[in-house]
C-alpha cells in the first residue's frame, strides 16, 4: 500500500494516538458495546495511560500514517496475565479508512516483529467488533471455544513457532 507508512511511535505522537483510539471506540465499537460503558472508558483514557503501556519495557508500539495523517496503531508486548505469551494490543484503524487494508498491514508489521516471531504463543483480547478480523488472520479462540469474557472480549491465540 503506497500511501501507508508504519513505524515505531514517538512520544510526541501519544496525544494523537489517544484521540485515534477514542474516535474508534465512539464511532466503531459503539455498535457492539453499551454507550455509557464506552463514554466512561474514553473519559478516563489519556496520554498517561497510553505512555504507561507504550513506554513499558519490551512493548513495541507502532503507528501507521496514510497520506501523511495518523491512520492506525498497534502493539505487541508481553501479556500481563498470560505468563510467557506475547499480546497483540491497541490495534485501531481510523473509521473513515476501514476496509482499505490498513488493519491487515498493521498486523503484518506486528507479526513480523521479533517479539511476535520469537513467541511460542501470542494472544489478543479481541473486542466483539474485531474478533472476526482476527479470525480471518488465523487467530483461534483460546482452547478452541469462543467465550465472551465479561461481555467484553474474546481471548484468541496464535502459535508463531508452529508450522
Amino acid at each position: 500500500m503506497d500511501n501507508l507508512t508504519i513505524r515505531p511511535v514517538r512520544r510526541e505522537e501519544y496525544p494523537a494516538v489517544v484521540e485515534l483510539i477514542k474516535r474508534v471506540m465512539l464511532e466503531v465499537n459503539i455498535k457492539d458495546y453499551d454507550r455509557d460503558y464506552l463514554l466512561e472508558y474514553v473519559k478516563r483514557y489519556d496520554t498517561a495511560e497510553l505512555a504507561a503501556f507504550a513506554d513499558s519495557p519490551d512493548c513495541h508500539f507502532y503507528v501507521g500514517y496514510y497520506d501523511g495523517a495518523l491512520a492506525a496503531c498497534g502493539a505487541v508486548a508481553p501479556a500481563e496475565d498470560k505468563p510467557g505469551a506475547q499480546e497483540i494490543r491497541s490495534v485501531y484503524v481510523r473509521p473513515d479508512l476501514e476496509g482499505k487494508g490498513l488493519g491487515r498491514e498493521m498486523m503484518a508489521v506486528l507479526e513480523a516483529d521479533a517479539a511476535f516471531l520469537n513467541a511460542d504463543r501470542v494472544v489478543v483480547s479481541a473486542s466483539i467488533t474485531a474478533h472476526p478480523f482476527y479470525k480471518k488472520l488465523g487467530y483461534e479462540y483460546e482452547n478452541g471455544v469462543p467465550v465472551l469474557e465479561e461481555n467484553d472480549h474474546y481471548w484468541m491465540e496464535k502459535f508463531p513457532k508452529r508450522t
